[in-house]
């Protein structure tokens, strides 16, 4: 297995701040007793981890966008339901009293012909006919009750609909407009990011590198971990004695028998 000693080549000041974060002069002293290779993981691990984060949260951003859009479009849906009914009240009211209008008028001829009848089967005839007349008017005067009442109901309702429509669809137009943002943030930090990853790979071995970028994948991108009281903290396993002990003596990198992931002493 190669070995490289001394310190990272090309190292950016990002990777700097990784080494010189909270706990610095500790993680630095551990850093500087560490396996150059395993130091050179550890940075390429975190530098790939905040690539996944990026590519997973703009991966994310069409559904947020969408469901946004859903639920404008679902607001707009109801105010429109709500509208039409109105509009449907309105055109049934007007065309009850079309037919109850048409009633009276019948009812009235029927009363002058039944006033000019001298037979009493016709006399009971228009009888019949008003009654019957006036029974449909009835029924139509119930139903025109009926929808005075549920416009008296629905107007509010769709008013009140109407000012909660324009206010979801400022907060929500507001919130895709924001994960635009967002998405150009991430796109312009994500190539960043990339463009500057493949320099923290040329001190890596290809096969050791090959090693740790099929571990990445396969272990949700948690490959270097330290190990803690003979446990690895990426499987949260106990590892045989033997193991701690090479793990100890940074001599070579060790992997965790149970998971394959590599260990290092932690800081």
């Amino acid at each position: 297995m190669r070995r490289y000693s001394g310190a990272l080549i090309n190292r950016s000041h990002a990777d700097r701040q990784f080494l010189l974060a909270p706990g610095m002069a500790r993680r630095h002293s551990l850093l500087a007793s560490m396996l150059p290779e395993i130091e050179n993981l550890l940075i390429l691990q975190d530098r790939d981890q905040r690539i996944r984060s990026y590519r997973t949260e703009l991966a994310a951003v069409p559904a947020e966008r969408k469901t946004r859009e859903k639920l404008i479009a679902d607001s707009a849906a109801r105010l429109d339901a709500s509208k039409r009914r109105l509009r449907e009240i309105e055109v049934e009211r007007k065309r009850l009293e079309l037919e109850a209008t048409a009633k009276r008028e019948q009812i009235v001829r029927y009363k002058l012909q039944q006033m000019q009848t001298r037979k009493n089967e016709e006399y009971a005839a228009f009888n019949h006919e008003i009654a019957a007349a006036e029974k449909l008017i009835a029924g139509i005067e119930d139903r025109q009750l009926d929808l005075m009442g549920e416009t008296e109901a629905l107007a509010p309702a769709t008013a009140a609909s109407e000012q909660t429509h324009a206010s979801e669809k400022l907060r929500y137009e507001s919130q895709i407009a924001d994960l635009e943002a967002k998405k150009t943030t991430l796109e312009t930090g994500l190539a960043d990011l990339e463009s500057t990853r493949d320099p923290l790979t040329t001190p890596i071995d290809p096969d050791l590198l090959d090693r740790y970028e099929r571990l990445f994948k396969s272990k949700n991108g948690v490959v270097v971990v330290p190990l803690e009281n003979d446990v690895c903290t990426g499987c949260h396993m106990k590892v045989p004695m033997q193991v701690g002990l090479e793990v100890r003596g940074e001599k070579a990198i060790v992997h965790c028998p149970n998971c394959g992931r590599m260990l290092h002493l932690p800081a």
